[in-house]
């Protein structure tokens, strides 16, 4: 019971909190799942065909980790491609805590929940979550930053949480464009590892080579009798002359970002941006203290993730914006610490004006949540180009 007693006053904060995010998170990826649209998506029939059956997925096993689990829930639950959309959403309430296990360990509690439910809550997400494609496996870089974190905070259990990480890195590499964002971390991170290995017994050394063999096994079997995988799987175009139009591409991501879409109405609501006014000006003051104010190693991460993610995208591959939202969202939240921490500091025993510091910062933020929600749940779905992209009937 003692140790109970000190475990519960230790985490009892971050356990609410990721409870609460679980019910936010399930309130907001799960309702309506089916009846919020009159139909499904082009790329979504086409997931789903991709999936239905174990051959198809071992011919090519692209969104592997996505297609074996509707294939599964498939075969064991109800043959429907309603189960594109809830395998989708299961993802992105994953992510959810991930992206808040991240922003704790870099910023506030309260920073790292306000962050997680503009991120949340963001139209960016809200998308990728609730549309039936194996898109939501690129924002998995959160997935990488978490189990990064932990292997660094905990000392016990080091073998098997190798193990684990390691896993994971092998069994993300099935999304297209993931090695690029992986190889950047190793390289900030090749000291660390080295020395890792170097302490590594031989047994487990010949464990991670399994555990990487087994994990890739369908991967490179699918690779070496369809080398153009590879190309997939790199983030590249299938025609390379998309390359002379990339400084174009990668013009219209920026405004696409801030000030205008394309107006693909998979993912927009006419050419609305991704980011409202507020996560901008935030997001902006973040980037300020990510580039000054952080250690050297995460502000090139970020930035490195960032230019990464902005490059293969306007290549025109088949990465997606997925990869730039979590990051985006995790320089924001770096904003939102900043200024709590700045009005805290500025006036640390006033109640009153802490509390009005406090008050106009979550006001602010609730009408950028507004806006987002508002958009997706009331917009998006009336909109007669969305309606047009989601006319297929279900198979």
């Amino acid at each position: 019971m003692q140790t109970v007693r000190q475990f519960y006053l230790r985490y009892w904060r971050g356990i609410a909190l990721g409870l609460s995010l679980i019910v936010i998170a399930f309130l907001l990826y799960f309702p309506r799942l089916s009846s919020l649209l009159p139909g499904y998506s082009a790329p979504e029939l086409k997931a789903y065909a991709s999936a239905n059956n174990w051959h198809s997925i071992v011919g090519n096993p692209i969104n592997a980790p996505y297609k074996v689990l509707v294939w599964l829930f498939s075969a064991e639950i109800h043959h429907s491609i309603f189960i594109t959309r809830a395998v989708a959403a299961s993802f992105a309430l994953a992510l959810a805590l991930l992206f808040f296990v991240v922003a704790r360990a870099w910023y506030s509690y309260r920073a790292a929940f306000l962050a997680t439910i503009i991120f949340m809550t963001s139209a960016g997400l809200l998308h990728f979550a609730r549309l039936g494609t194996g898109d939501i496996l690129q924002m998995g870089i959160l997935a990488l930053l978490g189990a990064a974190l932990w292997y660094r905070t905990q000392r016990r259990h080091r073998v098997l949480i190798t193990y684990l990480l390691v896993a994971l890195a092998a069994l993300l590499l099935y999304v297209p464009g993931m090695f690029w964002f992986e190889l950047l971390g190793l390289i900030l991170l090749r000291t660390a590892v080295i020395r890792q290995l170097r302490h590594t017994k031989t047994l487990h050394l010949v464990g991670l080579a399994v555990v990487v063999l087994a994990c890739l096994a369908p991967l490179i079997r699918a690779s070496l009798k369809h080398p153009m995988l590879l190309r997939q799987l790199s983030g590249l175009p299938q025609n390379l002359n998309t390359v002379k139009h990339f400084a174009s591409n990668l013009w219209n991501l920026v405004l696409a970002i801030v000030v205008h879409s394309n107006g693909n109405p998979l993912f927009w609501v006419g050419h609305a941006p991704l980011l409202n006014a507020v996560e901008v000006i935030v997001g902006l003051l973040g980037a300020f203290y990510i580039y000054h104010g952080t250690s050297k190693r995460r502000s090139v991460l970020l930035f490195g993730w960032l230019g990464i993610g902005l490059v293969l995208v306007s290549l025109g591959g088949d990465v997606t914006f997925a990869y730039l939202v979590p990051l985006l969202y995790l320089f924001i939240g770096n904003g939102l610490d900043h200024l709590l921490k700045r009005w805290l500091t500025v006036f640390p025993r006033n109640p009153i004006a802490r509390m009005t510091g406090i008050g106009i910062i979550c006001v602010m933020l609730g009408f950028s949540v507004l806006y987002q929600v508002r958009t997706y749940y009331v917009a998006w779905p009336n909109a007669p180009t969305t309606r047009t992209a989601f006319s297929h009937l279900a198979p």
